[in-house]
């Protein structure tokens, strides 16, 4: 019977632990290319009291709004991330984790379709999460269906963007462990989640 390599990394997600990588990027490769859909939540994750749930869905909710600007120039690509426990983000995203990475601890959700603006709002508990109402007929919003006629106008105009990506409507939250150490090897993270999504404008 053949016994692991103690100095190696082995992938958890397959049943076969035959192959050993020499260093966690490697092992992270293996995860991307083999495992891109795996979405089994791990053992270790703690429920959550449902006010510090709440408190977090509406702090998703503020630094979203303040990025739904009424200025032209706003329209395009946006990002903003805040700081979170695993727990708690599990505990709100779960049923719509598309991807987990246990060698990364990572999480990763997409929200886009005709229905993607009303599922998001039930899960932040808030219909209006991704608009903003200047008034004057005047309205800011999350971009997460983009009917096919506009669509192609779209296309058009983002073929030399950066924003061509998300054009069509979506939003991608992902959650990770980020920081670093010092020279005496002190470490620093915390865990956060980033949201990536597309910012419009129109009348009403």
């Amino acid at each position: 019977m053949s016994t692991q390599d103690s100095t190696k990394l082995y992938c958890s997600i397959c049943k076969r632990r035959a192959k050993g990588f020499k260093n966690r990027s490697g092992l992270q490769r293996h995860e991307t290319l083999k495992h891109a859909s795996y979405n089994t939540l791990p053992s270790h994750v703690r429920s959550v009291p449902n006010s510090e749930l709440s408190h977090l869905k509406k702090a998703i909710i503020k630094e979203l709004q303040k990025r739904l600007k009424n200025h032209h120039t706003a329209v395009g690509k946006q990002v903003f991330s805040i700081h979170c426990s695993e727990d708690a983000f599990v505990s709100i995203f779960k049923n719509h984790i598309t991807r987990y990475s246990p060698c990364g601890s990572s999480y990763f959700c997409s929200f886009k379709g005709e229905k993607a603006f009303e599922e998001v709002g039930k899960i932040l508990d808030d219909e209006n999460w991704g608009e903003r109402n200047y008034g004057r007929g005047q309205l800011s919003f999350v971009r997460l269906h983009m009917p096919e006629i506009e669509n192609s106008n779209y296309e058009q105009s983002a073929k030399k963007s950066k924003t061509k990506s998300l054009v069509n409507g979506e939003m991608t939250v992902q959650w990770k462990v980020t920081g670093g150490k010092d020279k005496e090897n002190h470490k620093f993270e915390a865990g956060s989640a980033q949201f990536r999504f597309f910012l419009d404008q129109c009348q009403i």
